[in-house]
């Protein structure tokens, strides 16, 4: 598996930042800025190219690291790419099996080269398969709910069809490296996401915001888990 050889140990340098994370960052930063591209990263921050306008990557080496770091196989790297201030591209691979997802603007989103279209409005969210992050304020009445410890992943398993939602409970939210890469791929695969708790919408105010996000397949289940979560919260 892509763990094996990589010491998964902590810094010290960062919260959840193991050795790992550090090397594959340190793989990723000069092929990027060497197609001419600017980086900003989860691990290094940014990283600028020769030309000041040039597009950017940004990037999470490995997201899922604390599930790399105890051999669980589940952590995928994961990039966007940011042209004039908008969302342009994303890409996600899982890094143990090499799954695969990613999308161009305007090109559709794609699952292991094959096209991916979301069934939309199949399941309400009683019967729905949620992958949820942190801890939910309450059972927000979905079918199933699985954690897997890879944001990334599971909003790209949203936009394949694999998951039927996500929704992220947690106190602090998700960094853009932790779901651009993603929403891109939500975006072309018709999916619909949204930010808990209002604000901009989540290709809006890319650096240095983090914000908390539901997706789903369809807008009509989006909103039943949204509306779930407000009146569980009291928002």
């Amino acid at each position: 598996m892509a763990q094996e050889g990589l010491d998964w140990s902590p810094t010290g340098a960062g919260s959840g930042q193991h050795r790992g994370d550090v090397v594959i960052d340190d793989i990723c930063l000069p092929f990027l800025v060497g197609q001419g591209l600017s980086v900003y990263s989860e691990e290094s921050g940014f990283t600028g190219a020769a030309d000041a306008d040039a597009p950017v990557v940004v990037l999470d080496p490995v997201d899922g690291s604390t599930n790399a770091s105890h051999s669980i196989p589940l952590f995928t790297l994961s990039c966007a790419l940011i042209e004039d201030g908008e969302l342009v591209a994303g890409y996600v691979e899982e890094l143990t099996n090499h799954a695969r997802y990613y999308a161009v603007r305007g090109e559709g989103a794609y699952f292991m080269d094959e096209p991916v279209t979301t069934p939309r409005g199949e399941r309400p969210l009683r019967r729905s398969l949620v992958a949820v992050n942190g801890y939910p304020p309450a059972h927000l009445g979905w079918g199933q709910f699985r954690a897997l410890g890879s944001a990334a992943l599971e909003l790209a398993m949203v936009a394949s069809g694999q998951l039927d939602a996500y929704i992220d409970c947690s106190r602090t939210g998700l960094a853009p490296w932790d779901y651009l890469g993603a929403l891109a791929v939500l975006r072309e695969a018709g999916c619909s996401v949204a930010s808990l708790g209002g604000g901009p919408a989540p290709e809006e105010e890319i650096y240095g915001v983090r914000r908390r996000i539901a997706a789903a397949g369809s807008p009509e289940l989006l909103a039943e888990l949204v509306s779930a979560w407000v009146g569980s919260v009291g928002a």
